[in-house]
């Protein structure tokens, strides 16, 4: 049985904030990837200088694959590890993905935001391809627009229980 829950998207800071709500209307626990990732590595800034992209990548990777230990957990993942060297097929085998659809139009709008600025901007760039993707290896596809993050919840756990 799936007892995972992950929270794909290209908007990072709303998967988060979803991603916390969902874990405590779900009674589960509740990782942020990126967050873990760099708790895991340390310094990623010194690993990238002194024993290259390569390396960095494969420790990242190394890090992810630990994922697939959690249990009872809502994670919310950037794009790029869920993808990376096809993480997302043995991810997949325990948990239900979930993917948080804005469009492009509204991710745009997001730029403004500047922590996640860099990664959002690439984001809408590759928008069509990222969007597929995510799109074909989800579960549950749920388009945001506009909606209350309460309405996006009921909506998520209405679906997954169906």
């Amino acid at each position: 049985m799936k007892s995972n829950i992950i929270i794909l998207g290209l908007d990072y800071k709303y998967n988060l904030e979803i991603g916390k709500l969902l874990a405590d209307k779900t009674n589960l626990y509740f990782l942020d990837v990126m967050e873990y990732v760099n708790y895991t590595l340390f310094s990623r800034k010194d690993m990238k200088e002194k024993c290259g992209v390569e390396y960095l990548e494969k420790q990242e990777n190394s890090a992810i694959k630990g994922c697939l230990e959690f249990e009872n957990t809502v994670m919310t993942f950037p794009y790029l590890y869920f993808v990376r060297n096809k993480n997302n097929i043995d991810l997949k085998s325990n948990a239900k993905i979930v993917y948080l659809y804005f469009s492009k139009k509204n991710l745009t709008k997001k730029t403004d935001d500047g922590e996640f600025w860099e990664t959002l901007s690439v984001d809408i760039i590759a928008f069509d391809d990222r969007d597929k993707e995510m799109s074909s290896v989800s579960d549950l596809k749920i388009i945001v627009k506009n909606k209350k993050k309460q309405t996006v919840i009921k909506e998520i756990v209405e679906k997954l229980r169906s």
